[in-house]
């Protein structure tokens, strides 16, 4: 019964994973908004995205409470909401990312490498679960490291030179700090699940972390731009030269270059800011720059939560939905030893090639493979089951 359970919530979260990331990845292209650019930040996306499952947890928790549930199983205890709370803040930071990414690079390229940390959860599990590493564990992760590293064949072989076919330092840095992330919110969701107080259910625990994250969204979006207008991160004195034409030119109209170059001037390898520019200059200097997404870490949060284009809204919007889907099942499935179930989660990894290859995308068979072998060897890592009866976590409070 217990795997009954398992592949039919597998199924729906591999489903809710996968529109996940094509949803975020057409919010971010400006041929699905409108034809307009898109105007909208990830910091902003996100806020709308928890908002969205927020909305959807809070529907599905006052349904349960008039069919009858008592308030008191929405309440988790202390313990459990603290691993809430740090599963709120480690998903926000993640939901940045997952809307930073498909901005400048197509699923298939990066989904594979944001799950790396799949192939460590054995050993996790032996730490917090005492839970046997076994032979297929150890040839899970060699497929996985190969899966991985066959796309890059054709770019050290020198036969694809294309930049928008590899990954480049910054969605590196991103894809670490998103496997640390999920690979921290995994172990701490059955944290939750193992001492929430009996009753709770996955509903509850849902609306408390989308609470968090509302919380901790919020806060960034107001504090972290208040800090950069205090830096002046968007009205720089010095911006290389390199820096100054291939990160701000190109991504400004004509009259918007002529503005800037007639208020930074050329020196040696740096473009310099003139002095004595009136409060309008200044002002008009800091809304090109802040376009431009020159300093990506603050332009991750810039813009009005009201953007001009509601397009990419409607994509965030939907994809909170499938979020708390998913969310709900892996609320619904943390009873059970994460690193058991969660690698069979990422079954749509493997289709991910074929669906952007559908959207026109530049899909190459060495993709294909890479994604296909990834897969696989996220599941040889449990290919044994039937070797190991799947039994649930003890909980806390019985």
């Amino acid at each position: 019964m217990e795997w009954i359970l398992i592949i039919i919530w597998l199924s729906i979260i591999n489903g809710a994973l996968g529109g996940q990331y094509i949803l975020n990845w057409m919010g971010n292209q400006p041929r699905f908004v409108g034809n307009q650019p898109v105007g909208v930040s990830p910091g902003v996306m996100t806020w709308w995205r928890e908002l969205s499952k927020l909305v959807w947890a809070l529907i599905a928790v006052v349904i349960e409470v008039l069919r009858g549930k008592k308030l008191k199983f929405l309440w988790p205890g202390v313990i459990s909401m603290v691993t809430i709370t740090i599963c709120a803040f480690t998903g926000v930071i993640e939901n940045i990312g997952l809307f930073y990414l498909p901005r400048y690079y197509s699923p298939h390229l990066f989904a594979p490498y944001v799950n790396v940390y799949l192939a460590f959860l054995p050993f996790f599990g032996k730490v917090m679960f005492n839970a046997p590493i076994r032979k297929e564990h150890w040839i899970g992760i060699l497929l996985v490291i190969a899966g991985l590293s066959i796309p890059y064949i054709p770019r050290i072989i020198g036969t694809i030179t294309d930049p928008k076919a590899i990954l480049d330092g910054s969605a590196i840095t991103w894809i670490i700090i998103i496997n640390c992330c999920l690979c921290s919110q995994q172990i701490l969701n059955n944290k939750t699940v193992q001492t929430a107080f009996p009753g709770v259910g996955p509903n509850a625990l849902v609306v408390w972390r989308e609470i968090w994250k509302m919380i901790f969204i919020c806060s960034a979006l107001f504090i972290i731009p208040l800090i950069g207008g205090m830096m002046k991160v968007n009205i720089p004195e010095n911006i290389p030269t390199e820096s100054f034409e291939t990160k701000i030119l190109t991504k400004i109209d004509d009259n918007q270059k002529s503005f800037l170059l007639n208020h930074y001037e050329k020196s040696n390898d740096e473009y310099k800011l003139k002095n004595n520019l009136s409060p309008e200059d200044q002002a008009g200097i800091k809304k090109i720059i802040s376009a431009s997404e020159y300093h990506r870490f603050f332009s991750l949060f810039e813009g009005s939560i009201f953007p001009k284009n509601w397009w990419p809204i409607l994509f965030v919007v939907l994809a909170g939905l499938t979020g708390y889907i998913y969310s709900f099942g892996f609320f619904k499935l943390a009873r059970f030893s994460a690193h058991i179930w969660v690698p069979y989660t990422n079954v749509y990894l493997a289709l991910i090639p074929f669906v952007m290859f559908l959207f026109g995308q530049n899909v190459n068979s060495y993709q294909i493979v890479g994604a296909v072998i990834t897969t696989i060897g996220l599941m040889v890592g449990v290919s044994d089951y039937k070797r190991h009866k799947v039994e649930e976590i003890e909980k806390k409070y019985k």
